[in-house]
């Protein structure tokens, strides 16, 4: 096995640009998910990784191989889509089994490598069966099974779950990752579900209008975001976004949002912005609601959202709503209530380019 390398990967249909200047390095082994809202180029990327699009400028290398001009069937890799397409007239065996045949590998060969294949996705007891016999779940790792037959170089996943329901999901993803570490080559996976990405990845590849935001731990791309557009799209509910004024006072930085001030620590990179205004990013778990409408943000509240572990509560404020997440038990009632920030988690970004403020 070894990394696959993305140089400047551009990709244009036209005048219009679907990927610009993308670059990754996928480590041996290493699972990464390529996550951003629908018309990102996630699956441009993909697709042109594996071959199944010509690459307008850049290189794709696997290992020390230039993969860039090579055909689909050249690359060696493993594809599963969202349409999983068996065959509904050949039984399972028969359906994990077909590209090796189409390789030329012996029957026994080929017996041996589904029955190693299937034991792994825990379908051994479904071979004879043809495809609408199976529930959807079995039908997915069927098509996995049918991927991990060959030995591929690495594993191309677009949005394969995405006409599951949750529970189907919930059951498939610790398989996912368990068939990929399994095999061990390179895994790149597209979703807009982002509980996919945070559950399943290494690491995590944020795209937004075909370039690449931030690369990252599930952690890190959550905790330290570093532009306000991976703030907002990672995390559920979203990240709250506040205008602040911002001067320096006697060693320390001012923010001022709405009608309430808050006192930070002075920072070369945010001392640059007194006397103007920051863009505050705040996550919901932050946002602390008083009985005190006076102590923070003066607030009302409007709804109730109860998840069980947790409520997401709706308030409408001067800022606009936001949304809080507060204890299970929590119940709003009429009046006022105080919304309070933690400072310690406030994150700054620059307001025109959207940049973290360290």
């Amino acid at each position: 096995m070894s990394e696959i390398t993305i140089q400047n990967l551009t990709k244009t249909f036209g005048s219009l640009v679907a990927v610009d200047e993308f670059s990754l390095t996928i480590e041996d082994g290493e699972f990464i998910t390529l996550v951003g809202p629908s018309g990102c180029g996630k699956t441009t990327t993909l697709r042109c990784v594996a071959g199944l699009e010509s690459v307008t400028s850049g290189s794709i290398y696997f290992g020390d191989h230039d993969v860039t001009d090579y055909p689909v069937q050249q690359r060696g890799i493993a594809l599963l889509f969202q349409d999983i397409a068996l065959y509904p007239h050949m039984t399972v065996e028969e359906n994990m089994a077909y590209p090796l045949k189409l390789e030329g590998m012996s029957e026994e060969q080929r017996r041996e490598r589904v029955r190693e294949s299937a034991e792994l996705l825990h379908i051994e007891d479904q071979l004879e069966k043809h495809p609408n016999e199976l529930s959807g779940g079995q039908q997915q790792r069927v098509a996995l099974g049918r991927s991990i037959v060959r030995e591929p170089t690495m594993f191309l996943f677009d949005e394969p779950m995405s006409d599951l329901d949750a529970k189907l999901k919930h059951e498939l993803r610790p398989l996912f990752a368990e068939v990929t570490e399994t095999v061990g080559c390179p895994t790149m996976y597209v979703t807009h579900d982002q509980e996919e990405a945070m559950t399943m990845s290494d690491r995590i590849a944020v795209m937004n209008d075909g370039e690449l935001e931030q690369v990252g731990t599930p952690d890190e791309v959550y905790n330290e975001p570093e532009t306000s557009f991976v703030g907002e799209f990672i995390g559920r509910p979203n990240m709250e976004f506040f205008d602040a004024g911002i001067d320096r006072h006697n060693g320390t930085m001012d923010l001022s949002i709405g009608d309430a001030s808050y006192r930070l620590e002075t920072s070369e990179a945010l001392a640059q912005y007194a006397g103007g205004d920051v863009r505050i990013g705040i996550r919901p778990q932050d946002i602390t609601v008083s009985e005190d409408p006076a102590d923070g943000v003066t607030a009302e509240h409007v709804f109730d959202e109860t998840l069980g572990d947790q409520t997401h509560s709706l308030f409408e404020t001067p800022l606009g709503r936001i949304t809080v997440v507060t204890p299970p038990s929590f119940r709003g009632g009429e009046g006022q209530y105080g919304l309070q920030f933690d400072t310690d988690a406030m994150k700054a970004f620059d307001p025109k380019s959207g940049l973290r403020v360290e």
